[in-house]
Parts: structure tokens; C-alpha cells; sequence
């Protein structure tokens, strides 16, 4: 049950704020955050990546476009489903958030297991799901948005209560260090000690959180952070390197 924040268009000079945890089994190998440039007129992205099936669960395009994914359940895997993950690598190809939750709603006219998609670029955003077989694309207002394995922001997940809860407490006029350090905190907390699936920060045995990423983007300034564990206990460190040449596509 993966966690995705986006504060969208309520942070001064930064419309684009995301806290996200990958709560994955720790056997799927995956990489952290790197450059990719595809080629044939395909925009340039940056995202961590999954080495298993390919794609990734989030990236940041080169025209300022932010996608991010999260999984809805389940009771059996289709392995034969194209990779939930290569839905991100098709939206990160398009130059806004309108065009990304278009590509991925053509995307769908293939098989793929049921997932939840935002899209946002500073200017709108979109969410995308698909359950029982349908797919869904509407827009999002500007706010503070919270995704796990269900709709966005949805009012019956005590989960997104808790993490909602958490994020009341920011001061979203800190400045850029203060909030990263201040979502990171919100992403490793524990504060449901009797269902550890229901905290941002999910230990288990064969299961839990595997890397943890806190991304801001702004007209004048960028910033990705990313720790390759559980943030309650692994150290972030600074990919914000790898944004540094993209436009300043966001006003």
C-alpha cells in the first residue's frame, strides 16, 4: 500500500510539491532516480526505476510534468497485464498534465491491473484510475492531495485520515528545507501501532516500504530528495542534480 502526497499549487513559489513511500516486496529489485532521455522527440524525464518489470512509480518530466502511481488491490496478480509501471513512462512522454491523463486513458485499451495516476504540472492536475475493468480521468482542484490504494483523498481510508491529520501540522510558507524535512517526517511515521499496512511507513517481513522520495518543483528552484529504505531509518540523499538543466517550464 503505497502512500502519494501532492501539495498542488498551495505551496508559495513551489506548485508542485510531491511526499511519496513505494511499499513493494524486498525482493523486487529496483534502482533510485536517474536521468532518461528516450530519444525520437520523447521528452526527457527523471525516475527512480523498476528492474523487474520495467517503468517506474514516479518521474518528473522535462517540461516540469509530475506523474506518480500507486497500485489498487487485487485478490490475484495477472501476469500476463502490461506493467502498471510503464503507464508513468507513457504520461512522462507528454508536455502537460492534460496530455498525460490523455496518453494514459489510451494506454488502457490494454490490460493492465487496477491502479490509481496523478498527473500534475503546476497548472492542473489530473487523477486517473482504473477499477472493474473501467477507466476514470477527472480533474483535481488546487490542495493538499492524498493517495494509497484507493480513490484520492478518499473520506472512508483511515490511512489518508491519519496522513491528512500530519500534514494540517505543516507550514507550507517555511520555505523549501523546513518542508522536505517536515513531509519526510510525515512519510516515516508510525502512528497506527496495531495495523502496520495502515501508517506511511510499513515494516514487515517479506513487505514494507523499500524507498521514500520527496520532490519539489517551482519556476525558480527544484529539488528531489530520495532515500532507498524506509525514511524512519535511512538517510535522504540530494538526486536534485539530476533536475538542474531541465526548462523552467513552471509559472
Amino acid at each position: 500500500m503505497c502512500t502519494l502526497i501532492l501539495l498542488d499549487r498551495v505551496v508559495p513559489e513551489l506548485p508542485v510539491v510531491v511526499a511519496a513511500n513505494r511499499d513493494e516486496f524486498f525482493a523486487r529489485p529496483a534502482a533510485p532516480p536517474a536521468r532518461f532521455a528516450p530519444g525520437d522527440g520523447k521528452l526527457a524525464f527523471v525516475a527512480p526505476q523498476d528492474l523487474e518489470a520495467g517503468g517506474t512509480w514516479m518521474g518528473l518530466n522535462a517540461r516540469g510534468v509530475f506523474v506518480g502511481l500507486t497500485n489498487r488491490p487485487v485478490p490475484v496478480r495477472d501476469r500476463t497485464a502490461r506493467s502498471r509501471g510503464l503507464l508513468v513512462t507513457d504520461a512522462l512522454a507528454e508536455p502537460s498534465a492534460g496530455r498525460a491523463a490523455e496518453a494514459v486513458e489510451r494506454a488502457c485499451a490494454e490490460r493492465h491491473s487496477p491502479f490509481n495516476l496523478l498527473a500534475a504540472d503546476g497548472r492542473e492536475t489530473w487523477f486517473a484510475r482504473l477499477h472493474d475493468d473501467r477507466v476514470q480521468i477527472r480533474p483535481l482542484e488546487p490542495g493538499i492531495h492524498v493517495v494509497c490504494n484507493r480513490d484520492a483523498d478518499d473520506p472512508s481510508s483511515r490511512k489518508v485520515a491519519r496522513i491528512e491529520a500530519l500534514l494540517a501540522r505543516l507550514d507550507l510558507r517555511a520555505g523549501l528545507e523546513p518542508l522536505l524535512r517536515d513531509l519526510a517526517q510525515v512519510l516515516g511515521a508510525h502512528p497506527e501501532p496495531s495495523n502496520l499496512l495502515e501508517n506511511p511507513c510499513v515494516h514487515g517481513s517479506e513487505y514494507g516500504t523499500r524507498s521514500s522520495s520527496v520532490v519539489a518543483v517551482g519556476p525558480a528552484r527544484r529539488a528531489w530528495r530520495y532515500a532507498g529504505g524506509a525514511p524512519c531509518e535511512t538517510k535522504y540523499d540530494d538526486f536534485s542534480r539530476l533536475l538542474d538543466d531541465f526548462p523552467q517550464a513552471v509559472t
